[in-house]
């Protein structure tokens, strides 16, 4: 009896001391890596001490009372978590071997930098296992996988790089896997087929490459599987068909090819399916319309095509169904009407015809509904007014025809209305003018007519963008229609018949950017009192009647921003408006990098175009970049000497001043235009010599000096000796290469520039730039509509089309 006592007491005592000598080894352990860390003094760890503190009265509970230690009944420390605790350090000095009770580590959420250390091995009862959103660095160790006990790993939003380890598959038990946002590469390790507990799994944003193993199909508990954002190629396989616990599939921004399989409609439990900006092929499967839980449908950016299938009326559930940018044809179904929840409709950019169904007026969900971009035809329908809870609607760029459906007033949440490049005809209806949340209303380039609403006012204090460009509105434009304290950006009237003189009440507009009232009947002198507007960015007035001088400003810093002036084709006279040039600031400063947005109008989801007139010939810039510059006065009766103050202008591309009566010499304070790509001085009475510092520009692609007074020399050196006869030409004092006529003891002359076609052009240069150079800058300049050619460099190749038309022409159909 006495020995069976004593031998309890020798038990309970020698537990008590190795709880006793654990404890003590953990809050060593855990002091030693305190004093490691680069902000060890952080307050979050105050009560990290083995003195008593005002936190810790006594030192014999150390470490189990410590902020995020947990221990067990034993004071085995079981868990650890640190979380968003502002840690700065590494774990270089964090003794794992001494917490081999450890069940629970998590410390997301700091700055933590370095590798994971592989002595994290020592951690046998691990179950979960969270340092993401850190600064961990290297490889992913392969010791993880000795970590058999392990149900989460989440290493996610670090810079982990390297493969991911084959030794993740002795993960038997693992049921949440996360290495997401990292810097992975290799491909997904096959061995992971072997992980049959698996519910998510998320390797996205990362540069994963090869293909999806087949056997991933086989997990029948995996419910998440996130493989976006990497270089994943291959077929999406048939497999996955199998996994009927799935319910989210991300597979966008990869490289698969090849069809959808037909499989998938088996995912009875698929509620999102993401398989956009891909390479696949082939038409959507029929049998995705049994997945009646789907909620989201995302297959834009492929090269996907055929007839969208019936069968998809069948998806009531559906939210989110996204098309666009593929090639699909024919009709939109009807049983698109069926889809009740729908709330994103987007079809645009492919190659639908017909009219658009009836059936929508059902889609009473529907927020979004974009269709722009396909070859639709007929009328908008009238039920489109049904659609109570439609914010944007685009259906620009098709075949659409017939009025302007009066119904549209009744959707009162409108923000986004964008019709242009259709064939719409008749009146704007005054309904629209209920539309007090409208944000961007787009109806140019149609045939509308009549006069501009008045009430378009109701709208000024939401409306940021009017475009009625290239329509046949009639009579002045309206006094009326824009209030104080409007947040107007653009205006755009350009190609109308209107008449009358430019609104006093356009100086309300102080948010305005973009003003281009070109191509009208206006009549009037220039509207000086704009120069005030503080953002005023692009100003086109040409081709109208407008007369007068520009010397009458009392403005003290007009136009501060304004970077594209377009008074050409007017009746303007005096001299050249020398206040204003030396005031264009935005024109004097040269950008060395790009920062900020790259086109105007990108914080609006909303490209300001401006077309640009260039040898009889229209070009429209779909997209402006914010870099670029132009002033084009051509056209007019201006006269007297061309202003030194116009040589400040030094990031200016762009000018023109022909078809003037302007006199004396070329200045050489021009040669200070050092971004100068496009000049044009043709049809004035400038005498004097071409300023030989005009070579040193060396991105000027085209010049026209024809049809003046000039006398002496040619330059040579520099873009002059690409210069054909036809920029010349007119000038019977001028001679040197490229023409024919010799100076002096000038024996012999280099062949001039392309002159075979020179001779073909003459008769039309005398009108305006040459296209050619215009679009191959002889191989020296640079592209007129994407600026400066240093951002295909930094940028790659813009997304914007570019337009060319006659200038005769008004409609692009």
């Amino acid at each position: 009896m006495l020995l069976n006592l004593l031998f309890i007491l020798f038990i309970f005592f020698s537990s008590s001391l190795t709880a006793s000598a654990s404890k003590s080894e953990a809050a060593y352990a855990l002091i030693k890596w305190k004093a490691s860390l680069i902000n060890q003094n952080n307050p979050m760890l105050s009560s990290w001490s083995l003195h008593p503190t005002r936190i810790n009265r006594t030192t014999s509970t150390a470490p189990c009372t410590w902020y995020g230690v947990h221990c067990n009944d034993r004071g085995d420390v079981i868990k650890f978590n640190l979380s968003t605790s502002g840690l700065n350090g590494t774990l270089q000095n964090f003794t794992f071997s001494s917490f081999t009770s450890l069940a629970h580590l998590e410390l997301r959420q700091n700055d933590i930098f370095g590798p994971i250390p592989v002595e994290i091995r020592h951690l046998s009862n691990l179950m979960f296992l969270d340092l993401s959103g850190n600064r961990f660095s290297g490889k992913i160790p392969s010791e993880i996988g000795m970590l058999t006990n392990l149900e989460t790993l989440s290493l996610h939003s670090n810079t982990l790089k390297g493969n991911i380890p084959v030794s993740l598959g002795n993960l038997s038990k693992l049921g949440y896997l996360r290495v997401d946002d990292n810097k992975l590469s290799g491909s997904i390790p096959l061995e992971l087929e072997n992980l049959y507990n698996l519910v998510k799994v998320n390797m996205s944003f990362n540069f994963l490459t090869g293909q999806i193993p087949s056997g991933l199909g086989n997990l029948t508990k995996l419910s998440e599987l996130y493989l976006f954002l990497n270089n994943l190629t291959g077929s999406i396989p048939p497999s996955l068909g199998n996994s009927s616990s799935l319910r989210s599939l991300y597979l966008y921004m990869n490289k698969f090819s090849g069809r959808i399989p037909d499989e998938l409609g088996n995912m009875k439990n698929l509620i999102m399916i993401r398989f956009g900006h891909n390479q696949l092929t082939g038409s959507i499967p029929a049998s995705l319309g049994n997945l009646t839980k789907l909620k989201t449908l995302d297959v834009h950016e492929n090269l996907l095509s055929g007839v969208v299938p019936l069968e998809l009326g069948k998806l009531e559930s559906l939210i989110e169904l996204s098309f666009s940018h593929n090639k699909f044809s024919g009709q939109i179904p009807v049983s698109i009407g069926n889809l009740s929840r729908l709330e994103l409709f987007y079809l645009n950019d492919n190659q639908f015809n017909d009219s658009i169904p009836k059936d929508v007026k059902n889609l009473n969900s529907v927020v979004e509904m974009l269709l722009h971009l396909n070859q639709l035809s007929g009328p908008i329908p009238d039920s489109l007014g049904n659609l109570k809870q439609l914010e944007e609607f685009t259906v620009n760029d098709n075949n659409l025809s017939g009025y302007f459906p009066e119904t549209i007033g009744k959707c009162k949440k409108l923000s986004y209305l964008i019709l242009s490049d259709n064939l719409l005809v008749g009146p704007v209806p005054k309904s629209i003018c209920k539309l007090r949340s409208l944000t961007i209303l787009r109806l140019g380039n149609n045939q509308l007519s009549g006069r501009i609403p008045q009430c378009l006012s109701n709208l000024s204090h939401e409306l940021q963008v009017l475009d009625l460009r290239m329509n046949r509105f009639h009579g002045n434009i309206p006094a009326t229609f824009l209030k104080q304290n409007n947040n107007l950006k653009s205006l755009n009237l350009n190609g109308n018949r209107l008449q009358g003189s430019i609104p006093r009440t356009l100086v309300s507009c102080r948010n305005l950017e973009v003003l281009n009232l070109g191509n009208n009947m206006l009549t009037g002198g220039f509207p000086h009192w704009i120069d005030i507007l503080p953002e005023m960015q692009v100003l086109v007035l040409r081709g109208n009647k407008l007369n007068g001088t520009l010397l009458a400003s009392n403005t003290t810093t007009p136009f501060q921003k304004l970077r594209i002036l377009d008074l050409s084709s007017n009746e303007f006279s005096g001299l050249l408006p020398s206040n204003y040039f030396k005031n264009f600031k935005a024109m004097m400063v040269v950008e060395k990098a790009a920062s900020g947005d790259l086109y105007m109008g990108e914080n609006y989801m909303y490209d300001y175009t401006v077309v640009l007139v260039v040898k009889g010939l229209s070009l429209e810039l779909q997209r402006i970049l914010v870099i670029y510059t132009s002033i084009d006065l051509s056209d007019n009766n201006f006269e007297g000497e061309i202003p030194d103050t116009i040589g400040q202008l030094r990031s200016l591309l762009f000018l023109n001043l022909s078809h003037n009566s302007l006199s004396g010499s070329i200045p050489t304070h021009l040669s200070n235009l050092v971004q100068l790509q496009h000049l044009d001085l043709s049809s004035n009475k400038l005498v004097g010599d071409i300023p030989q510092q005009l070579t040193s520009l060396t991105f000027l692609a085209d010049v026209n000096f024809s049809q003046n007074q000039l006398k002496g020399a040619i330059p040579k050196g520099g873009q002059f000796n690409t210069f054909g006869i036809s920029s010349f030409q007119g000038n019977n004092g001028l001679c040197g290469f490229p023409l024919t006529k010799k100076c002096g003891d000038d024996d012999v002359s280099p062949s001039p520039t392309l002159d075979a076609e020179d001779e073909d052009e003459d008769d039309t240069f005398f009108n305006g730039f040459s296209w050619r150079s215009v679009v191959m800058g002889y191989g020296f300049g640079m592209l007129i509509g994407s600026g400066i050619g240093w951002l295909m460099f930094h940028f790659g190749k813009p997304s914007w089309v570019m337009r060319i038309t006659e200038q005769s022409r008004q409609k692009r159909k």
